[in-house]
């Protein structure tokens, strides 16, 4: 769990080395591709878990957020298109696998981390961190293969938060 989250952690300063503005959500609006999920409880993003999931594509206006992402389930492929409502406090409130409230906790144009907290249907809480990245940016991460250089890069923007 300490390596998964270190990863996360150090994967995401690639993000900090953007000085610009953190975008409103409907500026996040389009593709993304997972990159790390982390959670409280392992067998909800294990594989074939229900919150392994693929992120294809994300929406948001000023009542709603949408996503549409694929999990596998059963050895096959599944498409999900879930729907939260905006929650005054800036939070969402959507319906997958249970109860959950969602947000974005930090966000560019490059880079997305999120937090879950799901209450599944036998009361269980499972509070995750996801990693997310514009399906440009990853693309020319894995293809430079500079993974370390950008982890680097994460971890000296965590130690300022």
């Amino acid at each position: 769990m300490k390596v998964l989250f270190l990863s996360l952690l150090l994967f995401v300063v690639c993000a900090a080395q953007e000085e610009e503005a953190q975008p409103s959500l409907s500026e996040l609006s389009g593709q993304w591709r997972t990159a790390y999920i982390a959670s409280s409880n392992l067998e909800k993003i294990n594989p074939n878990g229900p919150f392994r999931v693929y992120l294809q594509k994300v929406l948001f206006d000023d009542e709603q957020g949408t996503l549409d992402f694929y999990v596998r389930h059963e050895g096959k492929w599944e498409h999900k298109h879930v729907m939260g409502i905006k929650q005054e406090d800036g939070t969402y409130a959507a319906d997958y696998e249970g109860k959950n409230i969602f947000e974005v906790a930090y966000a560019s144009k490059k880079f997305m981390v999120t937090h879950n907290i799901n209450v599944d249907e036998h009361g269980k809480k499972t509070v995750m961190t996801g990693l997310f990245g514009s399906y440009d940016i990853l693309l020319i991460t894995r293809t430079r293969s500079c993974n370390i250089s950008i982890l680097t890069i994460f971890i000296d923007k965590i130690i300022v938060w």
